[in-house]
């Protein structure tokens, strides 16, 4: 009977601490899983915010990319000012500034007033070698209006190659000498002549004096006045001495009269 009792209460405590054994066993089981679930979790949480934070990083990069990006696109609006078709270094300004298509105003003004003179002395030239009662008169006529007419020739080659246009028919001023001219005959025809010829000489001078000394002056244009002024100045030097032997005084009220500014 004690030994049965024995036996049961040894039963019934192996089977406690069977039971309680296995309850620990289940609670430390919970625990590793809690444990581990919570260990998953975590590196979870670290790894999420790292990949959170990049993102402000790439926006950063994508705004600097975007900044770059129109980095280039204003560069070029820098030389886009001196674009070739209206700025100084486009062809149109380089075919302009060559002498046959840019001819200084001064230059043109020359070439306008040597024509003028040249034909202002053909034409009296040609009436003094008709109507001088001088033969020496007469002679001189003839050569000053060979020599204009020659150094008119010249003068249009040059224009032309320089591409302006000198003028073709003396000026009105040229007409009113002549026609005080022909008004005249014998001696005063000759002293009125060679007066004339003297005053309008000695302006022709210094338009051809002024070309020649001009450093900005085309090479061809230059060289022309310059050989010319040596023929104007012999001009006027023979129809001083012609004055001086037919007698050929100035006239005061004449040459005051036909004075130009």
């Amino acid at each position: 009977m004690t030994r049965n009792l024995l036996t049961g209460l040894m039963l019934a405590l192996l089977l406690a601490a069977a039971a309680f054994a296995q309850s620990g066993e289940s609670s430390s089981a919970q625990g590793t899983a809690q444990a581990g679930t919570a260990a998953a979790q975590e590196p979870a949480a670290a790894q999420g915010t790292p990949a959170s934070e990049p993102a402000p990083a790439g926006s950063a990069q994508q705004g600097t990319g975007a900044e770059s990006a129109q980095e280039p696109s204003t560069a070029p609006t820098a030389p886009s000012s001196k674009a070739p078709g209206g700025g100084p270094s486009g062809p149109g300004a380089a075919g302009a500034s060559t002498p046959s298509t840019m001819l200084a105003a001064t230059d043109k003004t020359f070439i306008r007033d040597a024509a003028l003179g040249n034909l202002e002395a053909e034409e009296l030239g040609r009436l003094a070698a008709e109507r001088a009662s001088s033969p020496e008169v007469k002679s001189f006529g003839q050569k000053m209006a060979d020599d204009h007419k020659q150094a008119n020739d010249t003068l249009k080659q040059i224009a032309t190659s320089l591409q302006y246009e000198p003028p073709s028919r003396p000026s009105s001023h040229v007409k009113s000498e002549k026609a005080q001219l022909e008004k005249l005959s014998g001696a005063d025809f000759d002293r009125e002549f060679l007066n004339l010829v003297v005053k309008e000489h000695e302006k022709n001078v210094a338009v051809f004096e002024r070309e020649s000394r001009r450093e900005a002056a085309p090479s061809g244009l230059k060289s022309f006045a310059g050989s010319t002024l040596k023929g104007l100045q012999d001009h006027i030097k023979m129809a001083q001495d012609l004055s001086s032997k037919v007698g050929a005084g100035s006239s005061p009220g004449r040459a005051s009269s036909s004075q130009r500014p």
